[in-house]
C-alpha cells in the first residue's frame, strides 16, 4: 500500500473517530459535544492534515478565509434548526427546511458578494 493511502485511511480513522465521539458523547453531555461541535474541529483537522501535504501557508490561509465566510451563512442553518426542533417539528421536515434556510444564505451572500 503506498504512503499516500495509509495516510488518507489515517486521516479517514482519526477523522471518524472524532465525529463517533462526538455523537456518542451528545448523548450524555450534549452541551460538551456542542462545545467540542462549535470549536472549528473538522476545519483544524483540516488543517494539520493540508499542512502535512503542501507545506502551503498561502492555500492555508486562503482556506481558513473561506472557511469563515462561509460560516456566516451556515449560521442560517442552525437559527432555523434550533427553532424547528424547538417547534417539534418532524426531524426530517426540519432539517429539509434547514438545508434550505442554508442555500437562501449562500444565495443571500453571494448576492451581496460577500462569499469569495
Amino acid at each position: 500500500m503506498s504512503g499516500q493511502a495509509v495516510f488518507f485511511i489515517t486521516k479517514v480513522v482519526i477523522s471518524g473517530i472524532l465525529i463517533a465521539l462526538i455523537s456518542s458523547l451528545a448523548k450524555t453531555y450534549p452541551k460538551w459535544a456542542a462545545l467540542l461541535t462549535a470549536l472549528p474541529l473538522m476545519t483544524f483537522l483540516s488543517l494539520i492534515w493540508i499542512y502535512v501535504e503542501t507545506r502551503d501557508l498561502a492555500l492555508l490561509s486562503t482556506y481558513t478565509r473561506d472557511v469563515f465566510f462561509w460560516v456566516l451563512p451556515s449560521l442560517f442553518f442552525f437559527v432555523a434548526a434550533m427553532f424547528l426542533f424547538r417547534m417539534r417539528i418532524p426531524f426530517i421536515l426540519s432539517l429539509s427546511l434547514s438545508t434550505l434556510s442554508l442555500f437562501v444564505g449562500v444565495l443571500l451572500f453571494e448576492k451581496l458578494h460577500l462569499l469569495k
